[in-house]
């Protein structure tokens, strides 16, 4: 998994500028960046959550190529049409259920809960640019707090494909 602290920092200096803001509009570009940020972070942490385990068990240049690919045209973070499907590929429908098996139901149900707010969130924020008129954005303290869940989560899963697919 990619380094949280960087998100976590950049988090938290857009956090002190939407507190330190004055203008409703900086405020605004604080709260769509700091989600911007955590989702692209949670892609490119799957990613690599993906990527990493490939290349701890699959032996073959031409599979792990497949894989790389696989990710490469992957460009989301929901967890079923992305995380889960990437995970499947790598160690199959048996193997995905073996490491689901080892990681607490609360973390499962609270990280792809988070992913599918923040799709929506991201969804919303994406497909608008800030204009005239009041938008409501969750606060980038608000996106902190998802990060706590979407972080305990992808942790549950390195771990889990990690014992799942150890060093060869």
């Amino acid at each position: 998994m990619i380094a949280y602290s960087y998100i976590e920092t950049n988090l938290r200096e857009l956090d002190t500028r939407f507190r330190s803001s004055r203008r409703i509009k900086d405020k605004n570009f604080a709260s769509k960046l700091a989600i911007m940020e955590l989702c692209g972070w949670i892609e490119e942490s799957m990613d690599d959550c993906i990527l990493t385990a490939s290349n701890r068990v699959l032996k073959e240049e031409s599979n792990r190529n497949w894989i790389k690919n696989r990710v490469r045209r992957n460009h989301g973070f929901e967890y079923e049409h992305h995380f889960k499907s990437l995970i499947i590929n790598l160690i199959g429908i048996w193997g995905f259920e073996k490491i689901i098996g080892g990681i607490s139901d609360a973390v499962e149900l609270k990280f792809s809960s988070e992913l599918k707010t923040l799709k929506k969130r991201r969804n919303a924020i994406a497909h608008t640019y800030i204009k005239g008129v009041t938008q409501e954005y969750d606060a980038p303290s608000t996106t902190i707090e998802r990060l706590v869940h979407v972080k305990a989560g992808l942790k549950a899963y390195d771990a889990a494909l990690r014992e799942y697919c150890p060093r060869r």
